[in-house]
């Protein structure tokens, strides 16, 4: 990390001049604990905020982006147990689909580095590199959620990153991306085949903003033939003053996934609903939601056939412009028996954590 250190002083020490870059970021950190007191310390079928009964640093963000001769640039590094989970495969001995290498391992990744640009004549933007994938209410930074855990849909319907390129043309109320990436969390694709990745947001009003996304390539090790397809619309609504509204379908599918009884092997589905709402009380204190369902009845992506829900609250106060302090707690059921207990077994269908996080914006 001795290298992030000279990279940010040198960048400060610079003169400001009309493209210097522009540095920001933040640090996150939280407390989990699981009362079902999983004897691994680690609650099941969740993404960020596996660890329980731990203080975690989720993730100290650098963003440094600004423009240079008609070239945008954005990289955003992080560095905490977040970027962990998030890393993307191809970046060691790991070429397969991406897993976390530990549930406590703290690592530092890339999460963006891509290049963006304008075509002054056609007024087609190109975008090249490493970026966030389109579908989905939730982001891989916290501080922009409506609550502190992830839900089903971010953890197990959708990618995390892509790496590769797009092009996109705005025409003022949609705005319209098609492009071509090595696959879902791959620096280095796995396969010979490429991931189609297409897009539509959409720009009605101030109180309707929302977008269809689609993605669909061969996401297997050294299998190209197997295709995985993604299908999201996500839509913000803003219906009175300090009050959003988040609402997100999802669909996939992959060949040969399947894991149930009477259809092993055959096309696996997955599907599933979210809402979420925050409501600003105050011009410091909010309260975040969420409600999700999500069907895995052929066990395509936790390798279980069930159907998981969970209802989540999470109230806050920003304590300064730049602390916001919010708590958390969570109630997962599910229709199997797949949370952990105390004797280590797996015998719960049901589970509820707490969480606390402070996070510090710069």
């Amino acid at each position: 990390m001795r290298w992030v250190g000279v990279l940010l002083v040198t960048l400060l020490a610079v003169p400001a001049f009309a493209d210097a870059p522009k540095i920001s970021g933040f640090v996150d950190t939280t407390f989990n604990y699981d009362l079902n007191r999983p004897a691994s310390r680690t609650t099941s079928m969740r993404s960020f905020d596996r660890k329980t009964d731990n203080f975690l640093l989720n993730n100290a963000q650098v963003q440094i982006d600004g423009s240079k001769d008609g070239i945008g640039y954005m990289t955003k590094l992080d560095y905490g147990t977040d970027a962990s989970v998030l890393k993307s495969a191809g970046t060691g001995a790991d070429a397969g689909l991406p897993t976390p290498p530990s549930t406590t391992a703290v690592n530092f990744e890339v999460q963006e580095a891509y290049l963006t640009y304008k075509c002054p004549v056609s007024s087609v933007m190109l975008k090249a590199g490493k970026f966030v994938t389109t579908e989905g209410i939730e982001v891989i930074e916290s501080k922009d959620n409506f609550t502190i855990s992830r839900g089903h849909l971010f953890g197990l319907a959708e990618p995390y990153t892509h790496t590769g390129i797009m092009a996109g043309y705005d025409i003022g109320i949609a705005n319209l991306w098609v492009g071509a990436v090595n696959g879902w969390d791959n620096y280095v694709d796995n396969n010979y085949g490429k991931t189609l990745l297409a897009k539509i947001g959409l720009n009605i009003s101030p109180a309707v903003q929302g977008s269809f996304s689609l993605l669909h390539g061969a996401e297997k090790n050294n299998n190209t033939n197997d295709a995985r397809t993604s299908i999201d619309t996500t839509w913000f609504f803003k219906p009175m003053d300090k009050t959003t509204i988040g609402v997100q379908f999802n669909y996939g599918q992959e060949d040969h996934t399947s894991v149930a009884t009477d259809r092993l092997g055959a096309l696996g589905h997955w599907y599933g609903f979210g809402l979420q709402p925050k409501f600003d009380v105050t011009d410091k204190v909010f309260v975040g939601g969420r409600y999700e369902w999500f069907s895995d009845l052929d066990g395509a992506r936790t390798g279980a056939t069930h159907i998981h829900q969970n209802i989540t609250l999470s109230p806050g106060v920003n304590l300064t412009e730049s602390l916001m302090f919010r708590v958390e707690y969570r109630y997962n059921w599910a229709t199997a028996s797949v949370y952990e207990g105390s004797d280590g077994l797996f015998s719960k269908s049901t589970d509820s954590t707490l969480a606390s996080e402070f996070i510090f914006k710069f």
